[in-house]
């Protein structure tokens, strides 16, 4: 299917080009952005291309358009075009072009909206990759159904995409949290030690801790505190690993790669990249420790340690060598990562560090997001593993469902806090969204199971019978997914799904009240009206699909 938007886009650049031609224009070859105007008296789409030629042709930007007006086609889906204002080019869609998309949207079915833009790519996208020093917690799992309906979008558009979690078995945090099982290790061997100020003291490092004394007794109890924070630190992380699969699985996301730090480091990939860099003239070597260095860099240097001085590898070290790892040797075309808002500054870094190896800036992209807080009876209560204060995900999915835990995380724009309001995410009413939006899928479907007792069907439907603006509506409405499909594509917000498939849902539920579907006193309305029903199912399921929430036929 063609998106309206675009069909009204090529018959303005037609209409442009002709007239470029016919008035011998120069300058004339610029984009053309189409929009839906704020008021829908203004039409179903406008242009504003006649304002932004006004200077290189030196011509009012109403001549322009009227030039441009005069050539566009109607017809195939244009019924009118006007001028309007200082240049504005408004377009009106022909009703009954707007009521043969019902027939079309309905036979696209599970491709309605689908898109092979990014055909033959090959996309890496790396989200969660929390630190794996304990479960999985409400505050940082955001960024999992950001990731993974990105990742849905992705090969929506014809994309092959690996969803890739990046497991940092390495650094002060996992040297904390396995010197933290060792202290409650050897507290359950009747030693009176205590945790250090970086420690763990969650109850989940005291389980791990007994797990390992009821497997292993007093096996280690001869060896060091930090030789012992070493092996339960493996232990450990294979523990919170093995936890994240089983949770991300249970949240409805199923990683293609686990990715371990460990592995480049083992294999050497890590050091050629340090010795390539410092080939580079890239690394310079400072109080002992070696330290990335670049023209470009930011005045304020600190924090551009890859190699502390006692030869364990940091941070950026190690990101830069994963990075080079996924756009080189392993072969994906772009990487894109899902991070945390507190890491804005490490994304600087990586821009400079990567530009070291001619990484062209469009094969990686960040989508940064804001941390969750925790809305209970009106009290927001801020989470972190290290107090042993937070809400678990499991806990959350196992009160308010996927379905509803999903959602609620994906209503707002990554780049906005959110507030995950607990006791709102388990109502079973229309003030719930997730609820409210589910419900009009099964709301069409119940429309055809009386539909079907009453022994009407789609069948024969003539959907020119679609004339009144609220029928009309409903059927613009569906066709905004294909092009919410191609702009969410382009700028990451994933979260505009949800505003819609409310929009859509909303709409339905109010004609739905207002007209009658199913009515045996007119047979051929009723057939016109239920194919309209199901156009809107179909993008309500296609919505829904794309955020990973069931839509359920009966509620």
């Amino acid at each position: 299917m063609t998106a309206p938007r675009d069909l009204v886009a090529t018959a303005i650049r037609d209409a442009l080009r002709r007239a470029a031609t016919d008035r011998g224009w120069t300058g004339a070859d610029v984009a053309v952005d189409v929009e839906r105007p704020a008021d829908p008296g203004h039409g179903d789409y406008a242009s504003t291309v006649a304002l932004k030629l006004a200077r290189p042709l030196r011509k009012s930007p109403r001549e322009i358009a009227e030039e441009i007006r005069s050539r566009v086609a109607t017809g195939d889906g244009i019924a009118a075009v006007e001028v309007a204002g200082h240049g504005f080019i408004n377009v009106r869609l022909d009703t009954s072009w707007l009521a043969r998309q019902v027939d079309d949207i309905v036979s696209a079915g599970t491709d309605f909206g689908r898109l092979d833009a990014l055909k033959g790519q090959r996309i890496q996208v790396e989200f969660v990759s929390a630190n794996p020093t304990g479960p999985l917690t409400l505050g940082n799992a955001r960024g999992g159904p950001l990731g993974d309906v990105l990742s849905s979008l992705l090969a929506f558009a014809g994309a092959a995409v690996t969803r890739e979690y990046y497991v940092e078995d390495g650094g002060t945090q996992v040297k904390h949290f396995g010197e933290s099982i060792a202290v409650r290790y050897r507290q359950l061997l009747g030693e009176n030690v205590e945790l250090s100020p970086e420690g763990y003291p969650a109850d989940y490092v005291k389980d791990l801790a007994a797990q390992i004394k009821q497997r292993d007794g007093d096996r280690y109890r001869s060896l060091s505190l930090e030789e012992q924070g070493k092996i339960f630190a493996k232990i450990g992380i294979d523990w919170v690993v093995e936890d994240a699969q089983r949770v991300m699985a249970k949240l409805g996301i199923r990683f293609d790669e686990w990715f371990r730090q460990s592995s480049f480091i083992e294999s050497g990939y890590f050091q050629k990249t340090i010795d390539d860099l410092r080939r580079m003239g890239r690394l310079v070597d400072r109080d002992g420790a070696v330290w990335f260095d670049a023209p470009e860099m930011p005045e304020d240097k600190e924090g551009w340690v890859v190699i502390r001085s006692n030869g364990d590898p940091l941070y950026l070290g190690t990101d830069i060598a994963y990075h080079r790892l996924c756009l080189f040797e392993r072969g994906f075309d772009k990487k894109i990562d899902v991070w945390g808002a507190n890491t804005h500054y490490h994304l600087v870094q990586m821009k400079v560090a990567l530009a070291a190896f001619d990484i062209d800036e469009r094969r990686w992209e960040v989508v940064l997001y804001q941390y969750v807080r925790f809305l209970n009876e009106g009290v927001i209560q801020r989470m972190g593993k290290r107090t042993g204060q937070f809400l678990l995900l499991e806990d959350v999915l196992d009160a308010v469902g996927v379905d509803a835990t999903r959602f609620f995380l994906l209503q707002r724009s990554a780049d906005a806090p959110l507030d995950f309001d607990l006791e709102l995410a388990v109502q079973q009413s229309n003030d719930n969204p997730v609820y409210y939006v589910q419900y009009a899928h099964a709301r069409i479907a119940s429309i055809f199971r009386t539909a079907a007792e009453r022994g009407l069907t789609v069948d024969g439907a003539d959907v020119s019978a679609l004339t009144s603006p609220a029928e009309l509506d409903l059927v613009r409405l569906c066709l905004r997914f294909p092009e919410l499909v191609a702009e969410v594509l382009e700028h990451k917000g994933v979260h505009l799904f949800t505003s819609y498939a409310l929009e859509l849902a909303g709409a339905f539920h109010s004609f739905y009240r207002d007209n009658r579907v199913v009515d045996e006193g007119d047979v051929p309305r009723s057939k016109a009206r239920l194919r309209l029903v199901q156009a809107v199912q179909v993008a309500l399921r296609q919505t829904l699909g794309l955020l990973g929430v069931s839509a359920p036929e009966k509620m």
